[in-house]
């Protein structure tokens, strides 16, 4: 079969398109034709996908969305694909996989019904969604609630996605001890705690909260801390207030397409998110037995409760909350202790689960 698949922006380090990457990858080792559909592709592709890249000629997201959606739409009535499997929320595709909350539920609300921007995303979402046959990926029950109460979906075409992460983000003993030597080889200063921030998008994710927060500490506290800042985020916008900071120690990392080994190397997870649906970050977090400082707004925050060195603070009331969290491990020892193992991060494939299930829902 020719399966299209459909993301605004492909880029190999975000959460959902390594998602993307995974179940496109798993699809065409199934024989199946490949193509992808996005605004922009970043890095090369397999030379045996076909590649319908729109580009960004619209100034505003909610412009390149619309015109990304509408791309979409006229590609389907050419007939060219069995199927469209989108991970972005898209007008025309055949699967969705939820990546985002429900937009309706969440922010269309109040005077947001009047700006452009929202009212481009809820009609969006209500073309998508208007599809009586339209199947759905959920990432967690709560996310799939929300959409329920807003739009009617049948029970067979809808399908709650596994919380599971690849076998080298499990914890081992041995994967442990690679980490901390290479916490060792490239940690800047011994004996501090060392704070892990993965994101693709820093802004979205909570960057700048974990940076106001570490200004409110005193400089012995802010002193007992190293921030490691992995991902392919606006670095340009945090280094100058970063290097106001005396007493700590930061680098930024980049993307990176190894992530496992940094969970092993750190001490704590901030993951201040404002928006996140689920969070692959905790789950991996959460397989390499790593403690977790994050906001209540994550979809997989049950993940942290597992964990009594972990803490889920109230999102609406961040900054206090995180100064009173990172003033507290300021105090412990320098290295926390790993956590218990988490029964609710398993290592089956993800990508093989919803391969399997978008073969069965869109068989002939």
């Amino acid at each position: 079969m020719h399966f299209a698949f459909a993301i605004t922006e492909f880029f190999p380090y975000g959460g959902a398109q390594r998602d993307f990457f995974a179940v496109v990858t798993e699809m065409a080792k199934r024989g199946h034709q490949i193509s992808a559909i996005t605004l922009k592709w970043h890095g090369e592709i397999n030379k045996d996908w076909t590649l319908y890249e729109l580009g960004k000629s619209q100034s505003t997201n909610h412009g390149r969305i619309k015109a990304l959606s509408d791309y979409v739409v006229s590609l389907k009535k050419q007939g060219l694909f069995d199927a469209i499997i989108g991970f972005t929320k898209l007008a025309g595709l055949d699967v969705y996989f939820a990546a985002d909350p429900c937009f309706t539920a969440n922010r269309f609300k109040g005077l947001n019904k009047l700006l452009p921007r929202y009212r481009v995303y809820a009609r969006i979402e209500r073309d998508l969604f208007s599809n009586p046959a339209l199947k759905t990926f959920f990432l967690t029950e709560h996310q799939r609630q929300q959409y329920l109460q807003n739009f009617d979906l049948k029970p067979e075409n809808q399908a709650l996605l596994p919380v599971s992460v690849e076998e080298k983000f499990h914890f081992t003993q041995a994967r442990l001890e690679s980490g901390r030597v290479f916490r060792q080889q490239t940690q800047q200063a011994e004996n501090r705690i060392l704070l892990l921030f993965v994101a693709a998008d820093f802004n979205t994710k909570g960057l700048d909260r974990v940076i106001e927060a570490l200004s409110a500490l005193s400089f012995v506290a802010r002193s007992q801390f190293e921030l490691w800042i992995v991902g392919n985020g606006k670095q340009a916008n945090y280094e100058p207030r970063l290097q106001q900071l005396t007493g700590l120690n930061y680098r930024f990392w980049g993307g990176q397409t190894e992530l496992a080994p940094f969970y092993f190397a750190a001490d704590l997870l901030v993951h201040p998110a404002r928006k996140e649906a689920a969070g692959m970050v905790l789950a991996e977090a959460a397989a390499a037995r790593l403690p977790m400082l994050i906001s209540d707004i994550c979809g997989y925050a049950p993940l942290a409760e597992q964990s009594p060195l972990s803490q889920i603070i109230d999102e609406k009331n961040c900054i206090k909350a995180l100064v009173e969290a990172l003033s507290t491990y300021s105090k412990q020892p320098e290295a926390l202790p790993r956590t218990e193992h988490n029964p609710l991060v398993s290592a089956a494939s993800r990508a093989v689960f919803c391969a399997d299930k978008i073969e069965a829902w869109c068989r002939p």
